[in-house]
């Protein structure tokens, strides 16, 4: 079976959600010992003043710290997977030696990028035009949107990818009657949603990128929940959300740490979205597939399309912070299900073998499938025996 590169991205918010879903749309470090005084709010006046912020024109620099305890990676070395004998683990996954599957090294790099501190530049000027140049030691990799031009480019390999949003004709996804319509109405919604399984409470506020911010905290109401917390930095100006940060049960530093180090929210200098690949630049195009932009022209059959390819209900297993998904073995990679490099880092347990992180656990069963959610193993085990 051939590896389809989106299987782990496509389904590890999923199971990761609302936490890791929250720390990526917020885009966004909370500074504990930076405490000011703020106008109380309510977690209902909170999140509706994150539902009315208007900040759409913005500029800052934003840090990533993630500790998910990723077991140690070996080396793709000459004897298939295993590392030869005194080998040191591998530090860079595009180093891997041509012995191991296009899988293990996409696996790697995906590892690998789940460690350590990352930093950025963000720009955004409306809906349409955006930039984030990721730094990498001496490296850069910049994603450019600007109209519907895009732009990937990675100033090590001097390399550039071009892609041209399709027409749409001004056609809109069609409008989910379950989404709210007003920010109080999205406060509700979400207060109703989560407070059944999740305390909700305002903290003391704080200081996030120079800003006076409050914190909006979430726990989890679960014993099998791998997420211990989740606290928001919210802007006390705009109502920016401008930091995450995720505690794992059991793990004394916190496992996500992502947001603003600085943040200003004004339009950046229009050039700053203009790109042009520099001369002797390797440029590819990339055709852009118009379903996964989630545009349609409201059939029912593009609709049923896009619905199914987002989120299979069948797949999934309970909800909230106990959401499970249990991916059947056919649409495992066999590299994955085998002897490959995620079998090497997982370890035998009863019902198959199991990969362990602080916010993520991974359970291969014997008869292939692949059963992963933000819980404990135990109710992974009871998944697969349902």
């Amino acid at each position: 079976m051939v590896m389809k590169a989106a299987v782990l991205r496509k389904w590890i918010p999923a199971v990761l959600a609302p936490a890791v879903v929250v720390a990526v749309v917020a885009g966004v470090s909370i500074s504990a010992t930076a405490q000011v005084k703020l106008e109380p709010k309510t977690p209902q006046q909170l999140v509706e003043m994150i539902a009315e912020s208007s900040v759409t024109d913005f500029s800052g620099e934003a840090r990533a710290t993630l500790d998910l305890g990723i077991p140690q990676i070996p080396s793709l070395g000459d004897s298939g997977l295993m590392p030869p004998p005194g080998a040191e683990p591998l530090s860079d996954p595009s180093a891997a030696p041509a012995t191991g599957t296009q899988t293990d090294t996409e696996l790697l790099k995906v590892l690998s990028s789940l460690s350590g501190t990352h930093e950025a530049r963000i720009y955004a000027d409306g809906p349409e035009k955006s930039r984030i140049q990721v730094m990498d030691g001496m490296g850069e990799e910049n994603f450019i949107r600007n109209g519907s031009t895009l732009w990937k480019y990675d100033s090590e390999e001097n390399t550039a990818v071009h892609s041209t949003l399709p027409e749409h004709s001004g056609e809109k996804p069609a409008r989910n009657a379950a989404v709210p319509t007003s920010p109080g109405e999205m406060a509700d919604k979400f207060l109703q949603t989560m407070g059944q399984d999740t305390e909700i409470t305002v903290q003391d506020s704080t200081r996030v990128a120079g800003r006076d911010a409050y914190t909006l905290e979430l726990v989890p109401r679960s014993g099998d929940s791998l997420i211990a917390k989740v606290s928001i930095g919210v802007d006390a100006a705009t109502g920016a959300p401008l930091e995450v940060v995720v505690d794992a049960v059991g793990q004394q530093e916190p496992a996500i740490t992502t947001g603003f180090t600085s943040f200003t929210p004004e339009a950046p200098d229009a050039e700053v979205f203009e790109f042009t690949p520099p001369e002797g630049a390797s440029v590819s195009e990339y055709d852009f597939p118009q379903q996964s932009l989630g545009l349609h022209n409201g059939s029912k059959e593009t609709t049923e399309h896009t619905k199914n390819a987002m989120m299979p209900e069948e797949n999934i297993v309970g909800s909230g912070w106990e959401s499970i998904v249990v991916l059947p073995a056919k649409d495992v990679p066999e590299d994955l299900s085998g002897d490959g490099l995620l079998g090497q880092l997982a370890t035998p347990v009863e019902g198959g073998k199991l990969l362990h992180t602080s916010l993520l656990n991974v359970l291969i069963t014997p008869d292939g499938r692949m059963i992963l959610g933000s819980v404990s193993a135990a109710r992974l085990q009871a998944a697969a025996n349902e």
